[in-house]
């Protein structure tokens, strides 16, 4: 196996294990959440339950062995409906140890079942019992730095002073994949760091019937004698992008972001006809990309998907004074 193969192979193996990982800590999370919220509906309830028990007492004189019998009929419910929470958020997580007694347990799956019943008829009834609702407390999640699968895919061309190309737009496409961390500088994460890290493939299509040719040490389009049915340049590239992105919603972003990119490799592929036989060349060599470039992008859509558009600052070929630009998609 090739060692471009390879290092392809290995970078899809760890963004398919950060995308995993990611969305299993992501249903984790609403597990748990759920898991809380259950918490707080029978805490609420039993509560209720018993300051209702409570202000039924005499007040002048309360009765010992009657409030301690509410007391012990509270903290058994209390057991019971934690107990049984607790295997719910084990079976849902996916831990169930499977040693529940069948004896005690229809007892209380029954008094469980009857408190859970309750708790929405409540909500319903509209009782003006208490007129005071409680506020509840909303746990607010800081943000925190975590790293991400990028992909980018879509157009690109070159352009020259004169703002005329030799390329087609629609056949010179680029495709990258990378990961990307995402730091937050404030704790709701609106504000965010880009740093990231991936490999891209540029494909250059001329336009008409020519092809790559490097004379003394250029790079020139030059007319093949044949017709040629196929001519693209392709080329690989390892790149860094540092950048920053706002989040003003939940769903919307844009940001702005600088990279550089430096060359690995060059493959022209060539296929014509001739007397009814097609044939094909496949020439690899150094087309005289500019070693180590540089450029910057802009972006704005939702925080998964972005719109793109970026330029190269330095020419795309040595001595040349052809700049390429990307206009595109960023799957985040």
């Amino acid at each position: 196996m090739k060692r471009k193969h390879l290092f392809l192979l290995l970078l899809l193996m760890v963004w398919g294990a950060v995308t995993g990982l990611r969305a299993q800590n992501e249903e984790i999370n609403r597990k748990a959440q759920a898991h809380f919220q259950r918490l707080d509906s029978i805490s609420k309830h039993l509560e209720n339950q018993l300051q209702a028990q409570l202000n039924e007492l005499p007040a002048d004189s309360i009765p010992a062995d009657q409030l301690n019998k509410i007391l012990d009929h509270y903290a058994d419910d209390w057991d019971y409906a934690l107990f049984w929470e607790m295997e719910r958020f084990r079976k849902d997580l996916g831990a169930d140890t499977g040693q529940e007694k069948e004896s005690e347990g229809e007892d209380a799956t029954q008094i469980f079942r009857q408190i859970i019943k309750i708790i929405p008829k409540e909500k319903k009834s509209g009782k003006k019992e208490n007129k005071k609702t409680p506020t509840k407390k909303v746990k607010i999640t800081k943000a925190h730095t975590h790293i991400e699968s990028v992909i980018r895919w879509g157009l690109n061309n070159t352009m020259d002073p004169t703002d005329s190309t030799d390329y087609s737009s629609w056949g010179s496409k680029y495709i990258s994949l990378g990961l990307e961390a995402q730091i937050p500088f404030d704790k709701h994460g609106h504000v965010q760091g880009l740093l990231g890290l991936g490999v891209m493939w540029n494909k250059l299509r001329p336009n008409g019937n020519y092809y790559h040719r490097v004379i003394n040490d250029k790079v020139y389009l030059a007319n093949y004698p044949n017709t040629l049915t196929e001519n693209k340049l392709r080329s690989s590239w390892l790149y860094t992008n540092l950048g920053l992105r706002f989040n003003p919603g939940k769903r919307y972003s844009f940001g702005a972001e600088v990279y550089s990119k430096y060359h690995l490799t060059d493959k022209q592929k060539l296929a014509y006809k001739d007397n009814y036989a097609t044939y094909e060349t496949s020439e690899k060599r150094d087309f005289k990309a500019t070693r180590m470039n540089y450029g910057f992008t802009v972006f704005a859509g939702t925080r998964g998907l972005q719109f793109s558009f970026g330029m190269d600052i330095l020419p795309y070929f040595q001595n040349q004074n052809f700049r390429l630009y990307q206009i595109g998609i960023i799957l985040r």
